[in-house]
């Protein structure tokens, strides 16, 4: 295991001796262990979000080159197309129908 030395924000270290005087950690290592792995997984959540995100633009981009959308002009135009797309008998709008 590495041996880091971090100085805390008079803040954070009154957060982690709480942590350890409340018995959820054996001691403060513990708790950082604990914060970085919670960070590590925010981050990779946080990647993955994004790359969702860009396959949406990615695929509205496609959409919007080959005609393969629907313009919504105001909350009337909405509500009707959400109408259309929620009945069992019709899919997505497609090509400005």
């Amino acid at each position: 295991m590495t041996l880091r030395h971090v100085n805390l924000t008079d803040d954070l270290a009154q957060f982690v001796d709480q942590q350890v005087e409340s018995g959820r950690h054996q001691d403060a290592g513990d708790v950082m262990r604990e914060a970085l792995r919670r960070y590590s997984t925010d981050i990779a959540l946080e990647t993955e979000r994004i790359g969702a995100i860009r396959e949406v633009i990615r695929e509205g981009r496609e959409a919007i080159a080959s005609g393969a959308f629907h313009l919504v002009d105001g909350p009337d135009d909405e509500t009707a197309l959400f109408a259309k797309w929620t009945r069992r008998d019709n899919g997505p709008v497609a090509g400005g129908e």
